[in-house]
């Protein structure tokens, strides 16, 4: 399918990827008064859609996802089938995935900053947890386990949220069958030790995996992918995890931790539950005073990928302006067919021997007993009574007068509408301005260029004033021949101002 192409309700706007089951595409499904919503719609291809086995695979990701509504979790809206082809209508989350992430943030010779990566994490941590916890309508735990969590499954919108995606080969009680177990599924380089041995797994497994996410995105380096898949296995069986500080000398202490607890080869020595990584990942943030926000991560994406943003983004754009165009189209359709309707139901019947033209007649011939509206008939010029002498005067005086009131009326309004002294009347005390803060910059070296939330504001020494309370805001400062230095701010009346003490390494 191409663009502009019709899949049953949807029409579809663009191809966004093809795998070997299924392609995905973006697309819209038109609504009431011109409303339209974008989509992420998985639909299998055509050659599979009569594999028994794997229909039913598909159609327990969607049984299993729609029942999961979480800001972290990219949300189903509708599974259906068309002349055959099987869909899943998603949520489309507008971003990129953490591999493209990772891959331009090192092409421009950087790692992507430890604040933001621990914040993503904590995202998906969080959602992941929630998946974890569900039950069912009786109360009953769903069990469900993602089974392939990796970079390429976790996206981060333009607006600063981390989406889990693809359940596709989730397992749950409810849905997946005993001879299950001991089969491998999902990307061997997230594998769990115990995933690996074919052995239960529960959520601890899917805490590993991420554990391999945050370690590779801290580091820019791939934790376990080795020539083969055998010896990619081996690997997480036998291989120590190298230290994340030995890649990157600005690795903290409590952030290290963190990730080789995550990556503890016994499920007994890892977080528990997604809840708890996410609360470690959280703490770490606090205690570093790195007050990571959505706007913080959304500017990130938007400076990262600001072609792939802008393209998307004016896609939608013209695909509601066509939308609202075709219901305009459709609603001035439906006003003409149903005044064309109107016109021959309200045509009077003439018969004018029985007197009975003004009344519609029933099937039998003889006229319907309720009466309905006619056009009334202007009378003959002559029966038209002759006007009487002095009418015209009449008319005049009487339109003399209906201006004299309303004047009248026009002055006293204004008389109430001031008070005494002939002054306004007073409208209530204009609300005081918000109260701002201000933020001091320093670099080592000097003479840096300052931005705040991506806007020029002067070089080092900086002093930015009239910042708002109890917003995040991202202080970034350059130089050449050095790493970008990013710090989140966030003011408020008990903290109303801050330093910054930017100390700038070189490349």
């Amino acid at each position: 399918m191409e663009a502009g192409d019709r899949f049953g309700e949807y029409v579809i706007i663009k191809p966004l990827a093809a795998g070997g089951m299924a392609r995905v595409y973006l697309a819209r499904k038109k609504g009431m008064a011109g409303f339209t919503r974008p989509v992420a719609m998985k639909v299998i291809l055509p050659q599979h859609s009569a594999h028994k086995d794997f229909i039913e695979m598909f159609l327990d990701e969607a049984r299993l996802v729609v029942c999961l509504n979480h800001a972290n979790i990219a949300q189903v809206i509708e599974l259906g089938e068309v002349n055959g082809q099987y869909f899943i209508a998603m949520e489309f989350a507008h971003g990129q995935d953490l591999q493209q992430i990772s891959k331009k943030t090192r092409k421009f010779g950087r790692l992507l900053p430890l604040p933001y990566a621990a914040k993503i994490v904590s995202q998906v941590a969080e959602g992941l947890y929630y998946a974890h916890a569900k039950t069912d309508a009786q109360g009953q735990p769903l069990g469900i386990v993602h089974r392939d969590i990796s970079p390429q499954n976790i996206i981060l919108t333009f607006d600063g949220v981390a989406k889990l995606i693809d359940f596709g080969i989730a397992k749950a009680k409810v849905h997946r069958k005993e001879e299950d177990e001991g089969v491998l599924k999902g990307k061997f380089s997230y594998m769990s030790p115990e995933q690996i041995r074919g052995m239960p797994i529960d959520p601890r497994s899917d805490i590993f995996a991420l554990g391999i996410v945050l370690w590779e995105v801290c580091t820019g380096a791939n934790l376990y992918r080795e020539k083969s898949e055998l010896l990619t296995m081996e690997a997480i069986l036998r291989k120590p995890v190298p230290m994340p500080r030995e890649l990157r000398g600005d690795m903290p202490p409590d952030l290290e931790a963190i990730i080789m607890k995550a990556l503890a080869k016994r499920a007994v020595d890892r977080f528990q539950t997604g809840y708890e990584m996410h609360q470690a990942l959280e703490g770490y943030l606090n205690r570093s005073n790195w007050g990571v926000g959505t706007p913080h991560l959304s500017e990130f994406m938007k400076k990262l990928f600001p072609d792939e943003y802008k393209e998307i983004r004016d896609l939608l754009n013209q695909e509601r302006l066509r939308a609202e165009a075709e219901d305009r189209s459709d609603t001035a359709a439906a006003k003409k067919a149903q005044s064309e309707e109107a016109f021959v139901a309200w045509e009077p019947y003439q018969d004018e021997a029985s007197g009975l033209g003004n009344l519609p007649m029933a099937p039998s011939g003889r006229p319907n007993s309720a009466p309905v509206l006619q056009p009334v008939r202007p009378a003959p010029a002559a029966e038209s009574p002759s006007p009487r002498k002095g009418s015209r005067w009449t008319l005049i005086v009487i339109a003399l007068l209906s201006v004299l009131v309303l004047g009248l009326g026009i002055a006293f309004l204004l008389m109430v509408s001031r008070q005494p002294g002939g002054q306004p009347a007073d409208k209530g005390t204009a609300p005081a301005a918000a109260p701002r803060g201000t933020v001091q910059v320093e670099s080592t070296p000097s003479d840096a260029a300052v931005f705040i939330n991506g806007k020029p504001a002067g070089r080092t020494p900086a002093t930015l004033a009239d910042l708002p309370f109890d917003e995040d805001v991202t202080v970034r400062v350059e130089a050449d021949g050095f790493e970008v230095y990013y710090v989140p701010v966030r003011l408020t009346e008990a903290r109303p101002t801050a330093k910054i003490q930017a100390k700038l390494r070189k490349q």
